[in-house]
């Protein structure tokens, strides 16, 4: 009975929401009406969520994640919120449509447990630090995706590249330095969607000895996958660090890339990620930070 009241008290709170957004005339208060409504109904799922916190596996530090890559040059493929949300069967809301072939690629790849292949998900640590994103992922497909994680398993976060310190100056210089460590002088290769949102920061990429690019589409990249590996096979695995920006198509690249002797990073917006903890701690996302010049 109780789930049920649940259910019927967060759809009443999401149709009045809705209604109410109508009679906001500007886009200011829009959002403090959806958070408004979002904050009544986290709360009274925040019982669910604890459990759904407790029975979570364990989560390396980004630290922890970041020197594993530095001491075995490891490939690492990620899943967060957008990958596990195709996996049981939600349709991921900018990069790629729900597609059979491509979930059941992303299983197999969570379930492995290859040498020098990190299987990164994302932290939940506590309800605090969770972000309304998580919360109300949670509220809508907890179990499912619990049923997915091995609970016995202590994974590599997913945040190494996208959990970026955002309190102090230092803190967040420091992460950058050892992330640039990664690709210090090293011919790197991006794989990056044709237009996509991905920005090159020299500021991240001013220690490397040369960068190449291979495009496919920003969106349903899955559709030509093939066509992308066989592009990136081009270049020798030996002299080549391979950063791919490909959405969930990206997680299933860097395992087989990996397995075919690449070092491959599932690598994500970084670079976006950086410019949104400049401007938090800085109020300007342009501003240019000299100790990683």
């Amino acid at each position: 009975m109780k789930i049920l009241v649940r259910k019927i008290s967060r759809f009443f709170l999401r149709r009045t929401s809705q209604v109410v957004s109508i009679f906001c005339f500007s886009k200011k208060r829009r959002a403090k009406c959806r958070e408004f409504f979002d904050d009544k109904i986290i709360g009274l799922y925040k019982d669910e969520i604890q459990v759904f916190i407790d029975r979570y596996p364990a989560v390396w530090s980004e630290e922890e994640t970041i020197q594993h890559l530095l001491e075995n040059k490891s490939s690492i493929c990620r899943f967060g919120d957008g990958e596990l949300k195709l996996m049981v069967g939600e349709k991921h809301k900018s990069f790629q449509d729900v597609n059979h072939s491509l979930n059941s690629r992303l299983i197999e790849v969570l379930n492995s447990n290859v040498p020098n292949i990190l299987v990164a998900i994302h932290p939940v640590r506590d309800f605090d630090s969770l972000g309304r994103i998580w919360q109300k992922f949670i509220i809508r497909i907890g179990s499912p995706v619990l049923n997915l994680l091995d609970s016995n398993r202590r994974y590599p976060s997913m945040g190494v590249f996208r959990g970026l310190p955002k309190n102090t100056k230092e803190n967040l210089v420091n992460r950058i330095l050892k992330i640039k460590k990664l690709w210090e002088g090293r011919k790197i290769l991006l794989v990056v969607g044709e237009n996509s949102r991905f920005t090159f920061e020299e500021e991240l990429f001013n220690n490397v000895e040369s960068v190449d690019y291979v495009y496919a589409p920003a969106k349903n990249a899955f559709e030509v996958y093939d066509e992308i590996v066989n592009k990136v096979k081009q270049y020798n695995k030996d002299e080549y660090l391979i950063l791919i920006v490909l959405g969930p198509t990206a997680t299933v690249m860097a395992y087989d890339l990996a397995l075919d002797g690449y070092q491959a990073i599932d690598f994500g917006q970084m670079p976006g990620t950086y410019k949104r903890a400049k401007k938090v701690l800085f109020g300007d996302e342009e501003v240019v930070l000299k100790e990683l010049l």
